[in-house]
């Protein structure tokens, strides 16, 4: 009877700012002792995913995330392609990862972004880790699309705000999603935040066809955060962003241990 332990992907949404909640979800696993031996990530999920790939330790990737004072200083005004150029956030990145390549960190990454020209999900598995990272959060009119062999690259999260699809493509067995959006249904009065909410409708439909196939969903509350959330920063609420990621993978971590549970092979004499 073979009851080997079957391996284990975990798929980090786009979401701006409510990407913290990511660091609160990979706490409670870590906590909870459950082995990673996969990531995908999309925008805000992909640079969690990448510097945990790197580190394997939660609280490093929260020590880089909430330097707020150096965060504050990847601010570089554009206007020609978007409203950032986004050179200050491949310079942070370089920083960090060190010309590294994706197939090169401790745990296998895949890091989602959107061709742009014909809106196919793009899955980067090999090549530098800090160019992918910046092809993944490139929002439009937000930050300028990234050239990428051949390709003009945008945010992740426009194909797969949560890439399970990804994960299984890298043989991941059981997958765990991590949905993060702000709630549905909310009242709207204006005309810049009736935009927001049709573009956070498309996106809560498109990651649901992805999730109908996930093994687990962790899908943390979030109200008023909009798109990017970036605004919630400036208020100091990371640290509830954090807890609230915390809060909804305990809720789910009875779940993933069952998920986990292995699966009895039947006897090839009994099989059909």
């Amino acid at each position: 009877m073979n009851k080997k332990r079957r391996k284990i992907g975990l798929a980090l949404g786009s979401g701006g700012a409510k990407g913290y909640a990511h660091l609160g979800v990979l706490r409670v696993l870590e906590k909870n002792k459950i082995p990673i031996d996969c990531i995908s990530g999309s925008s805000a999920g992909a640079i969690v995913g990448a510097l945990y790939s790197l580190y394997q330790n939660t609280e490093e990737v929260e020590h880089i995330l909430t330097d707020f004072n150096k965060i504050k200083s990847l601010i570089d005004i554009s206007f020609k392609g978007g409203v950032f150029k986004g050179k200050k956030i491949i310079n942070f990145l370089d920083d960090i990862f060190k010309d590294k390549e994706i197939q090169d960190l401790n745990i296998p990454l895949c890091i989602v972004a959107t061709d742009y020209k014909t809106g196919e999900e793009v899955r980067i598995k090999k090549g530098n880790v800090a160019l992918a990272l910046r092809a993944s959060m490139a929002i439009p009119f937000m930050l300028e699309l990234v050239d990428y062999k051949g390709k003009e690259l945008a945010d992740g999260g426009l194909s797969s705000p949560v890439p399970i699809y990804a994960l299984k493509d890298m043989g991941a067995e059981i997958t765990i999603g991590v949905r993060i959006e702000d709630k549905m249904g909310q009242e709207r009065k204006n005309i810049y935040s009736m935009a927001e909410r049709s573009v956070a409708i498309l996106q809560h439909n498109l990651s649901n066809w992805e999730l109908k196939d996930a093994d687990v969903l962790i899908d943390p509350y979030f109200e008023d955060y909009g798109i990017l959330g970036f605004h919630k920063i400036f208020q100091g609420k990371v640290k509830e962003t954090i807890e609230e990621g915390e809060r909804a993978t305990e809720v789910n971590m009875s779940e993933i241990k069952e998920a986990m549970k292995p699966k009895k092979e039947v006897p090839g004499i009994y099989k059909l």
